[in-house]
């Protein structure tokens, strides 16, 4: 079973990703692989929204919230980050043990996967709320591109057999990709205000700042930004109304989090939750405004519509916010 929303690092990394490093802080993309008998014939699939080309056994779909696959009658699922070729050195300085522990993923060591390529393999655990887990990473290069590839397991399947370590390192070791993305839009956002899209951050999640790039012009500079964000599950959303406060108060880099009161709202069908908040920036000390609206899904998971708005932007964007979440629509 995935990790609990609070802990679903694309979210929780993010905000490092587009001010510093735009794809180290998503190393821990999370993601779950296998309940499958070895040796059970598997079909190559492209995942959607992506390059990457993996030879999947049975049980084994395209996500429809997020880039990867997933199996639904184990819980399990693949998540795919795709980043410039030119990050994979960047990137692999983060896959270390001690880099690793600081972001709650313990015992972490190399081992050796069946691949020919410039590649980085490593496995490790970690513990949540919703259980233990075994964590498998793939790191390539393939062509321009560099692929991370992020497994993970609950530890009682390894232990009772139900998913095998040898069945997991074959599918990773297949993975390659094409020239062309499987692009598939889960969703639209119709009104950007001053807001340009930057690009997708992990599968399906998407960025969007004033300048239209995802990384800053100046080194650790904080910048105004919007983001989508769909869950990387479908699990039911208990207390929506204190998950919207919890969840935005759970993003890094802040201080002092004072949020207002959650409203409930209902966008394109979806009902959910919108919540504001003032806080501090960590990394220079001025103040910001944060929103958030959280859109149950249809038949489970969710969508979080996330604003920071830094000086002097904070009083134009925080009555922006709003109107751009509520453009956001779904396309299926």
């Amino acid at each position: 079973m995935p990790l609990t929303l609070a802990q679903e690092p694309h979210l929780s990394s993010a905000r490092s990703a587009w001010i510093a490093a735009p794809f180290l802080g998503l190393l821990l993309a999370l993601s779950a692989l296998i309940g499958s008998a070895t040796g059970a014939l598997a079909t190559p699939q492209q995942a959607p929204n992506s390059r990457v080309i993996l030879d999947l056994p049975a049980g084994f779909t395209p996500s429809p919230m997020f880039s990867g696959f997933q199996n639904d009658a184990t819980g399990t699922s693949f998540v795919i980050l795709e980043a410039p070729g030119t990050e994979y050195d960047k990137m692999a300085q983060g896959f270390t043990a001690e880099e690793l522990a600081k972001r709650g993923v313990t015992g972490a060591k190399t081992a050796a996967l069946s691949r020919t390529d410039k590649h980085l393999y490593m496995r490790a655990e970690q513990s949540s709320p919703a259980g233990d887990y075994a964590k498998f990473f793939v790191l390539f290069q393939a062509g321009d591109q560099t692929i991370l590839i992020s497994a993970n397991v609950p530890a009682q399947a390894l232990e009772d057999g139900t998913v095998k370590v040898e069945d997991i390192e074959r599918v990773l070791s297949t993975a390659k990709t094409t020239e062309k993305p499987a692009v598939r839009e889960l969703y639209t956002l119709s009104e950007l205000g001053p807001f340009k899209e930057a690009g997708t951050i992990v599968g399906t999640s998407k960025l969007y700042t004033l300048d239209g790039r995802i990384e800053p012009e100046r080194a650790g500079e904080t910048r105004s930004a919007f983001m989508v964000a769909p869950s990387l599950d479908k699990r039911p959303v208990a207390n929506p109304d204190a998950q919207v406060v919890t969840l935005l108060g759970s993003l890094p880099g802040y201080r002092d989090f004072k949020p207002g009161e959650p409203r409930e709202i209902s966008i394109d069908g979806l009902s959910g939750y919108e919540v504001e908040a003032d806080a501090v920036d960590t990394d220079d000390d001025k103040p910001v405004h944060l929103y958030q609206a959280l859109l149950l899904g249809r038949d489970g998971g969710y969508y979080r519509l996330i604003g920071i708005a830094t000086l002097p932007d904070t009083d134009g964007l925080a009555a922006q916010f709003p109107k751009i979440a509520k453009s956001f629509a779904l396309t299926h």
